[in-house]
């Protein structure tokens, strides 16, 4: 009895809620969103440096969700990689605007405060990452974060970035050959990554 209960009572798995959300269940988006709006914004707050503009991403990237659940399909891609492909496009999508920024604008790099207890050269490492990051194309970008923040795998996250295995494998590979040099030059130390 009490096993029936607990079951009835458990909630829909993703593929559940994406057909619910396909029928217009708004209760079901909003577990939904609910469950991946954090992951959203962790990726799309990596790519664009901002938390508003990832805000932003994020609220777009539901509504997407919900104007599109009828087209997510199981067989094709993980629930995760279709958020993450939603996600990353709108985040490139953004930076491609960022072109027609004034030249002061897009050079300023977003440095979020640290916390209390983290040490100087640890802040500074970080915000050379940061910078060194800033600095990457797009897609390098975009890999960078897919595969050491979100710890996607890498078939993945080449699915995510519309690649195959071995394109994203060389993207990565010049992403972090491109930061390992950019931070040996800002602390003059000859480091491998």
């Amino acid at each position: 009895m009490r096993t029936a209960l607990n079951a009835s009572m458990a909630e829909p798995d993703d593929a559940a809620l994406m057909a619910r959300i396909a029928e217009g269940d708004e209760a079901a988006f909003r577990l939904f969103a609910t469950r991946h709006v954090g992951r959203m914004l962790r990726v799309a707050q990596s790519i664009l440096g901002s938390a508003a503009e990832a805000d932003e991403v994020s609220q777009e990237a539901l509504l997407r969700v919900w104007r599109h659940a009828a087209r997510w399909d199981a067989s094709r891609a993980q629930l995760g990689t279709w958020i993450h492909t939603i996600v990353v496009r709108l985040c490139v999508d953004r930076l491609r605007l960022r072109r027609h920024e004034p030249i002061d604008a897009a050079m300023e790099v977003p440095d979020p405060a640290p916390g209390a207890l983290e040490s100087l050269s640890s802040r500074d490492e970080q915000r050379q990452l940061r910078a060194a990051m800033a600095t990457l194309p797009r897609r390098q970008r975009a890999a960078l974060v897919l595969f050491y923040q979100e710890e996607l795998a890498g078939t993945e996250a080449a699915r995510t970035l519309g690649l195959s295995l071995s394109a994203f494998w060389s993207l990565l590979q010049r992403a972090r050959r491109t930061v390992q040099q950019q931070m040996q030059r800002a602390t003059g130390s000859d480091e491998r990554m």
